[in-house]
């Protein structure tokens, strides 16, 4: 009987093979419960800019898919042309989750949401971690929690397509224009204007785009209160920031607690 990792290389062989014919790349995922197939397929039926999944499966915990390779490369900088054109794309979200299978999803969006940000049993590695960093960090965590317990989140739409890391790492240009959005395997029902929060956060910390963040600000404003702003800003601010306390037990920059209390800070102001 083969070993799992033999197993394993079996599946990694064939993988690269299917992906070499098809013009395709292999992704290992971290969610082997997540169906990308399926929300790729319906987001594709839209006219959304995803590439084709051409093979999926799993050994135990070994995940793993196909992808199309999609023409263009990733960007550091996103102008106010193509900020326009990613607005007018999400909304293409609305409602796309309708009748997709999330096996992962155990909340509703605006539940899961208020118990990330509010509830201070909920602790997980990520919040441990940010708080452990330094006094200032868990003072930032503490002050998240108290202002998040006073909001009511129950009424949040529930039915978009999310794909929940929404940055220009995920984003793909070729000459000026916007040819592909990937790695969706972290994909989740819930509220689609937060995958532009998301994309605020990226361009706020550890970027300079100022001009094209305010022109986004200024589109979340008219969408969304601010309230609701700031709860999608604490919680990219919680995940992104203890992401890199507990991988890497520092975060990239100095700067990065300052400029998160700024942006949150951002998100309140009229």
């Amino acid at each position: 009987m083969r070993s799992r990792f033999q197993q394993s290389q079996a599946v990694s062989a064939s993988t690269r093979v299917e992906a070499r014919r098809a013009r395709g790349t292999c992704e290992w995922t971290w969610h082997p419960h997540c169906e990308v197939v399926e929300v790729t397929s319906r987001l594709r039926s839209l006219r959304y800019p995803v590439p084709r999944v051409i093979a999926a499966d799993r050994l135990d915990d070994i995940a793993f898919y196909v992808q199309e390779k999609l023409p263009g490369s990733p960007s550091d900088e996103l102008d106010v042309d193509q900020l326009e054109a990613l607005i007018d794309l999400v909304e293409l979200h609305a409602g796309a989750a309708r009748g997709l299978t999330s096996p992962r999803t155990t909340l509703p969006w605006g539940e899961q949401i208020h118990r990330d940000l509010a509830d201070p049993g909920h602790w997980t590695p990520r919040k441990r971690a940010l708080v452990a960093h330094s006094p200032r960090a868990a003072d930032l965590v503490r002050g998240i929690e108290v202002l998040a317990a006073r909001l009511d989140l129950s009424r949040l739409p529930g039915d978009d397509v999310m794909h929940t890391d929404y940055g220009l790492g995920n984003m793909l240009f070729l000459a000026g224009g916007l040819s592909g959005v990937i790695d969706w395997d972290g994909w989740r029902p819930g509220d689609r204007r937060a995958d532009l929060v998301t994309l605020w956060f990226a361009l706020r910390i550890g970027t300079d785009q100022t001009r094209t963040s305010t022109e986004l600000r200024r589109h979340l404003r008219r969408v969304m209160e601010p309230e609701l702003l700031w709860a999608y800003s604490a919680h990219n601010v919680l995940r992104t920031l203890g992401w890199f306390a507990f991988r890497h037990g520092s975060l990239p920059s100095p700067t990065w607690l300052a400029a998160s209390e700024l942006l949150l800070r951002t998100a309140l102001a009229a």
